[in-house]
């Protein structure tokens, strides 16, 4: 515990060993701790405890970084909901609550915790990757694509007042054969409502693409037919487009190579930031939730940005 209230209604932080103040979730007397082996704290002296609020940890010099960031007022704010208090770490201006989270805890406790604290305000993690990912880091993988493949479905059959081309597109996107370009080494693209782009890497590469035209034709024309007939079907197929062209398209991803990773952290359903991971600079924060690093100046300052 950082802070305690005086007797004049002001919170302090410890000054000397033996300083004597108050709770602010139990009133109840606290001991300041202070010396060269410990971070100075508050303690529960009379109940031989560090802290009435059970999720309290250990203070750690990296958790007062993080927490000296930000204005006091804004620091180990109480918050109380259905008589349970317990101390956010940080609390913005805008509601939104970041825990510093330097030690392991339990999946049970990672539920309470986003339970309590999302009833009423948003909450973002940040985690010290030195002491709960200390072995995994961040590596980057690339993947190139070779072949695009595009169909487009027409807009308008200027003889057929009727027609949808939404129903087609739905359909089409659904159907088993075409529906397998979609897959997690492919890049899709829904574009302009009518038009849709596969992007290939070579182990997806259509050798055969006349086969795949003539196939992919007939499937879709299936469709206009069983909702309009056969009434304008030849037009339809006139106007509907199956192209192919090769490209030269590389992206990279970052991957994070898990070793002594904490594994309450794929429990935490709120974004999670982590610092101090292996694989990144020390001007840099990894967003696990978006696969991103980022700056970390740029997110400090947009948090900043609420106090």
């Amino acid at each position: 515990m950082r802070y305690a209230i005086n007797e004049q209604r002001e919170r302090i932080q410890v000054s000397y060993s033996g300083q004597i103040a108050f709770c602010e979730i139990c009133k109840s007397k606290v001991k300041g701790r202070k010396g060269d082996q410990r971070i100075k704290h508050w303690w529960h002296y009379k109940r031989k405890t560090i802290d009435c609020d059970n999720w309290s940890e250990s203070i750690s010099e990296w958790h007062l970084k993080w927490q000296s960031l930000f204005p006091k007022a804004n620091r180990e704010v109480v918050l109380t909901r259905n008589l349970k208090s317990h101390r956010a770490d940080i609390l913005l201006n805008n509601g939104t609550i970041i825990e510093v989270q330097n030690s392991n805890i339990n999946f049970s406790e990672i539920e309470r915790r986003e339970e309590f604290y999302t009833k009423e305000n948003n909450l973002i993690w940040i985690i010290n990757g030195n002491t709960l990912a200390d072995k995994s880091f961040i590596t980057k993988d690339k993947f190139l694509f070779i072949q695009e493949l595009t169909i487009t479905i027409p807009r308008t059959i200027n003889t057929n007042d009727e027609y949808e081309f939404s129903r087609i597109v739905k359909k089409t996107i659904k159907h088993p054969e075409i529906s397998k370009l979609n897959n997690d080494d492919t890049i899709f693209i829904h574009k302009n409502e009518n038009i849709l782009i596969f992007k290939l890497q070579e182990k997806d590469r259509i050798k055969d693409f006349y086969l795949i035209e003539v196939q992919f034709k007939f499937y879709i024309a299936c469709y206009f037919e069983d909702l309009y007939g056969q009434k304008d079907l030849e037009n339809f197929r006139e106007k509907l487009k199956i192209e192919q062209q090769s490209i030269n398209y590389e992206i990279i991803e970052n991957r994070i190579v898990k070793k002594y990773w904490r594994k309450f952290i794929d429990k935490i359903k709120q974004p999670v930031y982590i610092d101090n991971l292996n694989g990144i600079n020390q001007d840099q924060i990894y967003n696990y939730s978006k696969n991103e690093i980022i700056i970390k100046d740029e997110l400090i300052s947009k948090f900043l940005k609420h106090v």
